[in-house]
């Protein structure tokens, strides 16, 4: 760890509450808080074998609050001590102000660009559960329900299409959607219909090569826009997508201009870097709007571009730990006018890359830390926007079999995965008598479903 950064201080945790099936959070939840205005519905012989974990965290813009995915397809509503960062002899115990139960697993949210906790009008998300119109749900209402809903669905079909990516126009006024082969921009004043444009990233899907060779093919995974720039005019950066396929675009005009230029990232990030991948999972600007920095499911790193020269590599980040299909955020922070970034490891740790863009090729981090259990997956990671907290949350997929106590050494392989799609057959399901234990393929280790607030003054 670098000498001139100190160690994070944990000031809040949701504690115990969710390092458990489903099931069983959801009794604890209950016995926590009394009053809460949690909608439990009525759970399924699944929900006791499986791990209750977390999937993504994110603060709300005016960074009073946050909002976490986990397993049972519910959204956490937070709202941060108001004496967060206050002195104190033990972390404040998170409870969530409200909670959402989505019909089906949700696959991306994203809150309103002018949250404003004061203002009830302003506290709503998009959410997008899978087989469901897209959802702006407002988070202080008792019992969160969708407010407006948007519906994207298949021509040829009329099958809905479950966006992987959601991300609102600094307007407000807009947002973007990334399915397969497709950017999507939605009026939000139009609930209800369907996109106002739509931008295919290839030429045609019936082409046998999948739009000739041209363009981007795959579903698109995520979504970012570019910084304005001091000395450039509003609307003018470029709007950043990468696809599962391996495949980075850049857009004009916010996407409504021309392309930029796409290309692949498989040859620099398994040839050049060594850093290996399956699929964009992420792409951030620099606070400068210079760097696009590109995260990968199952990959050891993060790929630095200068997008001046469209396409140059200019170096990447080593040791990021994240060789799983479950889906790891990234953060970034500009301190002093240089860029970090931020990430959680498979192995429990947060680490650290400074002033990165200075660097060419490979860089190590420049500090770390143990945040949650060793060998728990920090799959969401977020930094507040005053740069003294940062939100982690943790878990991964884990599945408990009921088996007898003679087959008790044998282990239930599971695999973390991005999809959350994937269903267990009834026939694992056998009653729990008194002759029988959990196994797990985790079992070793201490089940860690947590989320953690760290102060980084």
């Amino acid at each position: 760890m670098d000498a001139e950064l100190c160690p994070p201080q944990l000031v809040a945790t949701t504690s115990s509450t969710y390092s458990c099936s489903i099931e069983e959070s959801r009794k604890r939840e209950l016995e926590a808080r009394e009053d809460s205005t949690v909608f439990s519905p009525v759970g399924t012989a699944q929900d006791g074998r499986e791990s209750n974990y977390f999937k993504s965290i994110q603060w709300s813009p005016d960074g009073t609050s946050l909002i976490a995915a986990s397993a049972d397809n519910k959204l956490r509503f937070y709202v941060a001590p108001p004496d967060l960062l206050s002195p104190s002899s033990s972390p404040h115990i998170l409870t969530p102000y409200t909670t959402y139960a989505a019909p089906e697993p949700t696959y991306t949210q994203s809150f309103y660009p002018h949250f404003d906790l004061q203002n009830s009008s302003t506290t709503v998300l998009l959410s997008s559960p899978r087989d469901h119109p897209i959802q702006l749900i407002n988070v202080l209402s008792p019992e969160p329900s969708p407010v407006s809903t948007y519906s994207l669905v298949c021509r040829t079909t009329e099958a809905y299409l479950t966006p992987s990516s959601l991300l609102w126009h600094p307007s407000g006024q807009e947002f973007y959607t990334g399915t397969d082969c497709l950017i999507s921009i939605f009026d939000v004043s139009r609930s209800g219909e369907g996109p106002t444009t739509r931008l295919p990233t290839i030429p045609s899907k019936r082409h046998k090569m999948k739009g000739g060779g041209v363009g981007m093919r795959g579903i698109v995974s995520c979504l970012s826009l570019q910084p304005d720039a001091p000395d450039s005019p509003l609307g003018n950066g470029m709007l950043a997508a990468g696809t599962w396929t391996r495949w980075v675009s850049l857009y004009d005009a916010e996407g409504l201009g021309g392309t930029v230029a796409n290309w692949s990232i498989a040859s620099a990030a398994d040839d050049e870097s060594q850093i290996g991948g399956a699929g964009v999972s992420q792409v951030l600007w620099s606070a400068c709007g210079r760097y696009l920095f590109v995260v990968e499911r199952k990959s050891r790193g993060v790929l630095v571009y200068d997008v001046r020269v469209t396409g140059r590599l200019v170096g990447w980040l080593e040791g990021r730990e994240a060789e799983t299909n479950q889906r790891m955020s990234v953060d970034t922070a500009s301190i002093g006018g240089k860029s970090e970034v931020w990430a959680g490891g498979t192995d429990g740790r947060v680490r650290v890359w400074r002033d990165v863009g200075s660097k060419e090729r490979g860089a190590k981090p420049d500090m770390d830390w143990l945040a949650h259990e060793e060998g728990t997956t920090v799959g969401g990671l977020a930094l507040h926007s005053c740069g003294s907290v940062v939100a982690t949350a943790s878990g991964m997929r884990r599945e408990r079999i009921y088996v007898p106590e003679t087959d008790s050494d044998s282990e239930s392989e599971s695999e973390d995965d991005s999809s959350d799609d994937s269903d267990v057959s009834d026939k694992t399901t056998k009653t729990l008598s008194e002759t029988s234990t959990i196994c797990s393929s985790h079992q070793e280790l201490t089940e860690d479903n947590t989320i953690k607030l760290w102060s980084i003054l």
